[in-house]
């Protein structure tokens, strides 16, 4: 059987005309092959550079010592520095991008900040943030169309010394509203009623007694000023035993009066600490007084110095009515007065005494400690750092 010519030649044509489009598409494949590879290529080139600038950025916000968080603008948490990391506890959330609603739980000031975001790139103040105890004042950063730095000052000291300030402006308002409004009115009483002899010794007394204690106050105030701006404790040294015997005598006239007998034991005759002459005799004789003024007539105080470890430890004992322990951790803040903190019915004095004492005494790395003891009454127990003399 003859197959025509014609069939043979159109047979021939089909599988060349197949053969060079296999060719064709074969070679479009390894174009498209090569093009994938070169994207490839350009994709890992690609990820190396983020990750570069990433390491770069993470190098970058560890450097920072306040808190910073990478977070995206649709709010999740993309990663932050160790500070970031150890307030906001990363370890307790899963992986990473979380949203920021599980570190810091404040509806009302996501919102601000969803605000703040839309508001970029121009840099953006937020409320301040609190958590765990600090205060934040966060700042809005663009770092690109995606992403957002948070930078977070800590302002917690500055917040507690404000509200430090403002406490001791009202404080100090208040103990000075009480004797300025009797000397007003002491002296409109001597311009009213000159001829009464009886009235104007009166006012003469009150009027002394106030100015006595408006001059007191402002002593102390000075002298808390004074250790507050003292970045440095005091240069010097002074031996405690020394001035422990020269506040004994400056007392002795008033325990003669009350019929308190004071009591020292010390197992050295001299013992230098670090501290100045003057600041160490401003601390025992504020423990001193305020131990005669509570003490019972007919009882005693007992002191005790020794040497202990690096440190000079004075206990002080009295035999008064003690300090109710809720009160006894917080008697040395400024101003800080109890009704019957020491079993009397009205409170003397500005509450500035054991102030002064316990910020001397951490200025120039002492301790103060109070405690109420079996006997009945309040144990003070003072430390004081030795002088390098001392130790040598």
């Amino acid at each position: 059987m003859n197959i025509p010519v014609f069939i043979i030649i159109s047979f021939f044509m089909i599988m060349a005309w197949l053969l060079y489009r296999l060719s064709r598409l074969l070679r479009i494949a390894d174009e498209q092959v090569q093009d994938l590879e070169k994207l490839a290529f350009k994709y890992k080139s690609l990820q190396k550079t983020l990750i570069k600038r990433r390491e770069r950025l993470n190098m970058l916000l560890s450097s920072i010592s306040e808190v910073v968080l990478h977070i995206d603008k649709e709010g999740r948490v993309l990663g932050g520095n160790q500070q970031a990391e150890r307030l906001f506890d990363f370890s307790k959330v899963p992986e990473l991008p979380q949203s920021m609603l599980l570190f810091y739980r404040d509806s009302e000031w996501i919102r601000s900040y969803q605000r703040a975001v839309q508001q970029l790139p121009a840099q953006k103040n937020l409320p301040e943030m609190k958590i765990k105890g600090r205060v934040l004042l966060p700042r809005l950063v663009a770092l690109s169309k995606n992403d957002v730095l948070l930078l977070c000052m800590d302002v917690t000291e500055h917040t507690h010394l404000q509200q430090k300030q403002k406490n001791l402006l009202e404080n100090l308002m208040h103990d000075l509203k009480t004797p300025l409004t009797s000397l007003l009115g002491y002296a409109r009483s001597i311009e009213t009623f000159a001829d009464d002899v009886s009235l104007r010794a009166e006012a003469v007394g009150v009027i002394i007694q106030e100015s006595k204690h408006i001059n007191e106050l402002m002593n102390h105030m000075l002298t808390l000023n004074q250790i507050e701006y003292s970045s440095e404790k005091g240069m010097g040294e002074c031996d405690v035993v020394q001035v422990m015997q020269r506040v004994w005598h400056a007392l002795e006239y008033d325990m003669q009066q009350k019929g308190v007998s004071f009591i020292v034991l010390s197992d050295v005759e001299r013992l230098n600490v670090e501290m100045i002459e003057v600041d160490c005799h401003r601390i025992l004789m504020n423990i001193m007084s305020n131990a005669l003024h509570f003490s019972p007539v007919g009882k005693k105080v007992q002191c005790m110095i020794y040497e202990a470890e690096n440190f000079a430890r004075i206990e002080i004992k009295d035999f008064g009515p003690g300090i109710a322990d809720k009160h006894l951790s917080r008697v040395t803040e400024r101003f800080y007065r109890v009704d019957n903190v020491r079993g009397r019915e009205e409170q003397e004095g500005h509450g500035l005494g054991l102030a002064i004492v316990k910020e001397i005494l951490d200025r120039d790395h002492g301790e103060l400690h109070l405690s109420n003891h079996d006997e009945g009454g309040l144990l003070v127990t003072i430390q004081i750092p030795l002088s390098h003399l001392q130790n040598s």
